[in-house]
C-alpha cells in the first residue's frame, strides 16, 4: 500500500431497523435472544406473555428469512441490527 491510499476504517454501526419491518418490541425481544433468554424469561422481563415472544420470535424469523432463533441472532448481528458481543 503506498502513502497516498487512503485507509478505510471498519467502523461497526448498527443498520436500518425499518429497511426489514422490524418493530422496536420485536427489537427488545431479538436483544433478549441474543443474551441467550428462553420465552418465559423474556416475557418476565417485557412484562408480557410467554405466547406472544413466541409470536415476536416467529415475526422476527419470517423477516430475517431464518428458521430458528439462532439463527436469527446472527444474521442480525451480521446485518448490523445488533452488536456483536464483548470478547472476552
Amino acid at each position: 500500500m503506498s502513502a497516498h491510499e487512503d485507509v478505510v476504517l471498519r467502523i461497526p454501526r448498527l443498520g436500518d431497523l425499518s429497511e426489514y419491518g422490524i418493530t422496536s418490541r420485536e427489537m427488545a425481544v431479538l436483544g433478549l435472544l441474543s443474551e441467550g433468554l428462553t420465552a418465559y424469561a423474556i416475557g418476565s422481563r417485557l412484562r408480557i406473555a410467554e405466547k406472544t415472544v413466541v409470536k415476536h420470535k416467529e415475526n422476527l424469523c419470517k423477516k430475517l428469512r431464518v428458521h430458528d432463533r439462532v439463527t436469527a441472532v446472527n444474521k442480525a448481528r451480521t446485518l448490523g441490527l445488533i452488536p456483536e458481543p464483548p470478547a472476552d
